[in-house]
Order: structure tokens, then sequence, then C-alpha cells
């Protein structure tokens, strides 16, 4: 038996042991006042119920663990985010009664709302095109006027570069929009495909039958007002691109990892549904035991002092099918640091291993949201039809981002579809 489930094996037994005795504890507490009975009685459910839930975790590391071996996908068929039923469509229409700021409109994913024209977003923004410091980017104008879903909230994003990262940031009162992704016209063709963050006071909410309502189009000195904001020239005098992904830090605050209220605040808004919420809470506590005993986290890679990384060049096209290789194939193209050639295999990527998929595009220029550099990639990277971070792993934040795959960890099949 593999090292790591040795691992997962004896955390998961250590921690049965702990919810047992808490569980039988508890019961014995009735034998004593009532006061202390009642306060004895919740610690010990509280012990009981963490421990259950790194047991749970251990469990699915496991199970996952066992289908990453046999080459078998388990990345969800179903979103993970809640659906706009009758209580959100009431919730919406007494909202609606009570006086309170358009900019924060409270917004469910599943509900329908409008962008409004760009001559009432324009008069939110300040002297740099931006919201509480998010920028309304060029790549939005064309959306203006239109209806859409909503997608999921944002409430916080993944902060993962510079000095002191990773860590998570707070953002308030924005919202995803359906599949609205930036198409890079405005940022030097950029083909990272973000998801566009939009404010809640560039939108209104709309019936779900009404129809899109034609929005007076942006003046031309409008739009150059917003590509330029969109380029920044350095101190060097090189040119840089300025983004969404790239000014977050200053659109929002610090939050700590330890700080329980990031997690309620997904299930709150609807973000996750009790089911996904478990796991991910399940899967963080397993890891957090894990770290504490320097055991193995779920998911597991086999280490490697590899120092270099092997290429495979399969010249993908959009429109192909592929099936991305098991993760004992894919460890074996990794290097010490678990990257093939600078590109990281990330464990959001273990639930594909096995999986089939539709080639999407083919990505050779991104902006880097570090340093704003537009950078061509010296291979291509490719984005796989409905293959995307589900945030599990980093608190289940909300962003949706695009995996990339190298042609290495992919294999052409005939098309099923």
């Amino acid at each position: 038996m593999s090292s790591n489930r040795i691992s997962y094996q004896r955390t998961v037994r250590a921690a049965s042991v702990f919810f047992c005795f808490a569980i039988l504890i508890g019961i014995a507490a009735f034998s004593v006042p009532w006061l202390v009975t009642i306060l004895f009685f919740a610690f010990c459910w509280a012990v009981a119920a963490v421990a259950g839930l790194v047991v749970f975790g251990g469990v699915i590391g496991l199970s996952r663990d066992a289908m990453e071996l046999r080459g078998q996908p388990y990345y969800a068929q179903r979103p993970r985010e809640c659906t706009a039923g009758a209580l959100v469509h009431l919730r919406r229409k007494l909202l609606g009664l009570l006086p309170g700021s358009p900019a924060r409109l409270r917004l469910w994913p599943g509900e329908w709302v409008q962008v409004r024209p760009f001559t009432e977003i324009a008069a939110t923004l300040d002297h740099e095109g931006r919201l509480d410091g998010l920028p309304f980017m060029p790549e939005m104008i064309s959306h203006c006027g239109k209806r859409f879903r909503v997608f999921r909230r944002v409430e916080k994003i993944h902060h993962y570069y510079g000095p002191t990262a990773p860590h998570l940031r707070r953002l308030q009162d924005a919202v995803l929009l359906d599949e609205l992704r930036c198409d890079g016209t405005g940022h030097g063709g950029c083909q990272a495909g973000c998801q566009v963050i939009w404010k809640e006071a560039w939108l209104v909410p709309s019936s779900g039958a009404a129809a899109d309502s034609p929005a007076p189009e942006a003046a031309d000195a409008d739009a150059s007002r917003l590509n330029a904001y969109a380029k920044v020239r350095s101190a060097d005098g090189e040119e840089r691109y300025a983004c969404q992904m790239t000014e977050l830090p200053t659109a929002t605050a610090r939050l700590s990892w330890r700080d329980p209220r990031h997690y309620w605040r997904e299930l709150r808004s609807g973000n996750v549904r009790p089911g996904p919420f478990i796991v991910a809470v399940s899967l963080a506590l397993f890891n957090t035991v894990q770290r504490k005993l320097r055991g193995a986290e779920a998911p597991y890679r086999e280490p490697t002092d590899r120092k270099t990384s092997p290429k495979e060049v399969l010249d993908l096209q959009p429109g192909e099918i592929v099936r991305v290789k098991t993760r004992r194939q894919i460890e074996e193209t990794l290097n010490h640091v678990s990257k093939n050639r600078g590109l990281w295999f990330d464990r959001e990527m273990h639930r594909f291993c096995g999986g089939e998929f539709r080639v999407a595009s083919v990505v050779r220029t991104i902006v880097d949201e570090a340093s704003g550099k537009a950078l061509t990639m010296g291979s291509a990277c490719i984005v796989l039809a409905g293959v995307s971070a589900t945030g599990e792993y980093l608190g289940l934040c909300p962003q949706n981002e695009l995996i990339f795959w190298h042609e290495i960890w992919l294999e052409r099949v005939t098309s099923r579809f």
C-alpha cells in the first residue's frame, strides 16, 4: 500500500476514535449539574462534529485516490451553486420594498439582471475608470443594456502572487454573470479568458421574461478613455496592462484562512450547495490535520527529484477530442516542484484525469497578473470545454478560472461527441 494511503487511513482511524470518545463523554455528561452538562455537552458535540468531518474528508481522499489510480475522473456533473427558486424571487420582491443603496443588490445565483447603459456606469467610475478600485474594462462595454443570469457572487478571491501570497482577499458587492469572459481585445489580445467581475452598482434586477432593451452606445471618446486606462507606462518606459486581475489587490482587503466566516458567506450567498460545501470543509479540515502530522495531503502526487521536464507536441486544434492522461502518467512529466516547463499541475486538475473533453481554445498570449506584461508562451496551452477550477481546495473561491493544460498531459482520441 502506498505511503499516502497509509497516512490517510491513520488519520481517519484517529479521528474516528476522537469522534466516538466525544459522543460517549457528551452522553455521560447528563449525570452532572445542568449548566455544566449543557456546556460540556456542547463542547463534546463540537469536538465530535469536527472529528466526524475529518473522518469524512479522509474517506473522500481515499476514495478519490483510488479513482485516480484507476484513471477514473470524478469531476462534478451538477453545478456547485444553488438555483434561484420561488424563495429567491420572493426575497427579491421583499428587498425591492426596502430602502437601500442601489450599489448593494444582494444578488443571488440564478437571478436575472440587466447591465446598465454605459452612460450610467461611467457616472460611478473614478478618474481611472474604476469603482472601489475595480476597473470597468473596455471589453465590458458591448454587454451594456443586455440581460444575463447571475452565475455566482464574488465574496472573495484567491491572491497567489507577490511576497505575501498566497492568501484570500475580501471583495464586496460584486458578481459573475453567466459565462461572460474577457476576450482580451483591450489588453493586447490576452487569451486567458478570465471571467469578468461586475459590481452591483453596474446592474439592475430584471424579470426573466423581459427582453433586452437597447442601450445608448458608448461614445468613441468613452471607449478611448477606457482603452487608455487599460495601458500603463512603467518607470522603465515599458508598456504594461491594467485589468481586473492585475488590479484586484487594490479592490480587495486581506482575509485570514482561519476565519470561518469566508466559508459561511459562500453558503449563505448561494454560491455553493450544502453537499459540495460539506465536502470542501471536510477536505480542508482533513488536510489541516495532515499538515500538523506531517502526513500526505489530498489529493496526492508522488514526489520526484527531477530537475527538468519533457515536452510533447500534438498540435491540437479547437474542436478536437482529447483524453486527460492518468495521474501516474502526468507525474512522470513533472519536475521536483510539480511543474512541467513552468506550468503547475494543480490540485484542481486531478479530478479530470481520465476524462474526455473537447478542445475549446489554444492559448499563446496572456497578461501576467503580477507584472501586467503581455507574455507569449513558449509552447501553447490548451483550454478544455467545460473544465474550470472549482475552488474546492481554496476556500470555495468563486472565480471559475480556466485551467491550462500542456499537450503532454493529453492524448488525442476519436471523436465521440
